[in-house]
């Protein structure tokens, strides 16, 4: 290591970091590899062997007691997080079982297993989601996790950009409310040209901003290209329990009315909340199958419709539905609904809605071992 270099790249990171959020890196800060394929994040004054280093200048309290509430909260949905809660300082969360769970001066590492990786898609390496200290909150959350990722990165990694075109990657920004009420922007890139990417949540609290960093070089670790919304993050988004928000927000329930499609590749699905508590569904595909008469095909098309009630808990979405099969008559799920951009009509933006699935056939392409999945819509405007 050159250290005139790490001189350099430690003066700019700390500055800027001090400056812009409120950060006092520790000293000793260096940029060792991740196991050849990124520079850290962080700082011990030696790196540790096939992990993440991270690093903090805010300690957080160690110990909090979370409401039994919380867990009784979770067990009702299918598929649920899995496993105790957990503290981060004052925020609480469940870590993705089987991951391996470190922390450092007040910042959270959760690191994949190694079977995990080795079932990704592309290239093989490490996955880590890091839960770092709460900050100063800025007017414009998507703009602070740009600059606090270009922070940590930019100098060794290269800067943080949308991941096919290389666009700003605040074009990629979802905003949402969480169930409990917390507001928080999702972006989505790669660090320069690397095949590394970085998922950034900001999630706010009060006058503070929770920063929680997903980086993987495994395309579908956590979400990557139509996997955006993979079940791991999803999961550990759903857990996240902030100080100041522990009763269920009321606004979810309202967003969610109205009608919601999404069509595929010879499939079709659609939802109808209406605002009296009923929720109508149908679901469509079309397949081919070769014809006795030469020159023929068939054309099979399937649909299944179904209606019923449903209830809106926070983030918990209830539906009876007697059509559908003995796993879908009666299950709760969680959910959410965001608001993105729409990169062919500049200005406007659409609502995404969101919601947490299991697999009655496995694994789902692109997702973990689990068969949980995310299903999204979009809303009819």
């Amino acid at each position: 290591m050159i250290s005139g270099a790490k001189g350099v790249v430690e003066s700019d990171v700390r500055k800027d970091a001090r400056e812009r959020f409120g950060m006092q890196l520790p000293t000793g800060f260096v940029s060792p590899r991740l196991e050849g394929f990124l520079p850290m994040i962080v700082s011990r004054r030696r790196s540790v062997a096939g992990g993440w280093i991270v690093f903090c200048g805010l300690a957080l309290a160690r110990s909090v007691v979370f409401a039994q509430s919380a867990g009784n909260r979770l067990a009702s949905v299918t598929p649920a997080p899995e496993g105790p809660v957990r503290s981060h300082g004052m925020v609480g969360y469940v870590a993705p079982p089987g991951w391996t769970v470190s922390s450092y001066q007040g910042a959270t590492r959760l690191t994949a297993p190694t079977d995990l990786q080795a079932q990704s898609w592309g290239p093989r390496g490490p996955c880590s989601i890091l839960l770092l200290p709460p900050i100063p909150a800025q007017a414009d959350l998507a703009a602070q996790g740009e600059h606090l990722a270009n922070a940590l990165f930019a100098a060794q990694a290269g800067p943080y950009r949308e991941a096919e075109f290389g666009r700003d990657v605040k074009s990629t920004r979802y905003e949402g409310i969480s169930g409990t009420g917390w507001t928080y922007v999702d972006l989505w890139g790669k660090l320069g040209g690397s095949a590394t990417y970085l998922r950034v949540l900001m999630a706010q609290m009060g006058n503070q901003v929770l920063p929680v960093f997903g980086l993987t070089t495994s395309i579908d670790c956590m979400g990557a290209g139509p996997w955006r919304d993979n079940d791991v993050w999803a999961l550990l988004f759903h857990s996240l329990k902030l100080p100041g928000y522990a009763e269920d927000s009321p606004q979810l329930a309202q967003q969610i009315v109205g009608t919601w499609t999404g069509v595929g590749v010879g499939v079709a699905n659609s939802r109808t909340f209406a605002p009296n508590g009923r929720f109508g569904s149908l679901g469509m595909s079309q397949t081919y199958r070769s014809s006795s008469t030469p020159g023929m095909v068939w054309q099979l098309t399937q649909s299944w419709p179904g209606d019923g009630p449903y209830e809106i808990h926070g983030d918990r979405l209830h539906t009876k539905n007697a059509k559908a099969s003995e796993a879908e008559r009666d299950v709760t799920r969680f959910f959410s609904i965001v608001r993105r951009l729409n990169v062919n009509r500049p200005g406007q933006f659409d609502y995404v809605l969101r919601m947490v699935c299991r697999s009655d056939n496995g694994r789902i392409a692109g997702n973990s071992p689990s068969g949980n999945y995310v299903f999204t819509l979009t809303k009819e405007q």
